[in-house]
């Protein structure tokens, strides 16, 4: 997974309550994230550098909670993401149906839910993005053959 892709996750659980690193760590892996605690930790030093979180020590545990300056970013992110969508369902236009740009669309709320394997999705992003970089029309038709023959198995699962 993307290390930034982390950090927003870790931002946007702590925009809903401060949490302990133990309890972010919880509830990270609630939807398939699960950052190990020498790697969790590291991160929120680095965000709480950076002036995006605040920690507060009670006793032996440290509560992290999200800041002015990290609010703004979350928001921005948030504000941004619809453009970043639009972009993708652009590019996507050339290969896709009408009706599969309109799933990619709805697709995001799922993300977020944890009811995808973002990790999985992630290495196909970048994976299909690699492939379209160049302009060759065989190397399209041979993906969308790909992902159209992924769909029919996929399928043959419900």
């Amino acid at each position: 997974m993307f290390k930034s892709h982390i950090k927003l996750s870790v931002l946007h659980e702590l925009s809903r309550k401060s949490l302990s690193g133990y309890d972010l760590i919880k509830s990270l892996s609630e939807d398939g994230t699960k950052p190990s605690p020498g790697y969790i930790y590291p991160l929120l030093n680095d965000l709480e550098a950076k002036k995006f979180i605040s920690v507060k020590q009670y006793d032996r545990r440290k509560v992290y909670s999200l800041t002015a300056k990290g609010k703004k970013l979350l928001n921005d992110l948030r504000k941004h993401r619809e453009s970043m969508v639009s972009n993708m369902t652009r590019l996507w236009a050339p290969i896709a149906d009408k009706e599969e740009l309109s799933d990619f669309v709805r697709m995001k709320k799922y993300m977020h839910k944890g009811t995808m394997d973002r990790d999985l999705l992630f290495k196909f992003h970048k994976t299909l993005f690699t492939v379209y970089r160049k302009e060759d029309p065989a190397r399209r038709k041979r993906v969308r053959s790909i992902i159209e023959d992924s769909i029919k198995r996929m399928e043959q699962c419900k």
